[in-house]
């Protein structure tokens, strides 16, 4: 398991606190290397949105609170899940699109 890849010790935060916090950075993209998901960058910034991470969940922030939090400093590319908005509709309908244009097509 990754519970301690991520280069920050989660002594400090019990077991439901860890497992959220391990899925939390497995979610959020390294804005340095933008192929890696922070925990396993070694990047500065991913070192520190570790660190944000970890102290966000034990002030007591929901997933949805601190995702909200990365969303508004870093944007929507920081999530490597992006929100079901207007700004993404074409992108989670691209796919059901396109098949449906081949399948037109082959027909």
């Amino acid at each position: 398991m990754l519970f301690f890849a991520s280069g920050i010790s989660a002594i400090e935060l019990d077991a439901n606190d860890q497992i959220r916090y391990q899925s939390l950075i497995q979610e959020v993209r390294c804005l340095v290397c933008q192929n890696q998901s922070v925990a396993e960058s070694n990047a500065e910034l991913a070192k520190d949105l570790r660190r944000e991470i970890k102290l966000q969940i034990q002030d007591g922030k929901s997933d949805t609170e601190i995702k909200r939090y990365l969303l508004d400093r870093y944007g929507e590319f920081i999530l490597y899940e992006p929100a079901f908005t207007q700004k993404t509709l074409f992108l989670w309908f691209s796919p059901i699109i396109l098949l449906l244009m081949f399948y037109g097509w082959f027909r």
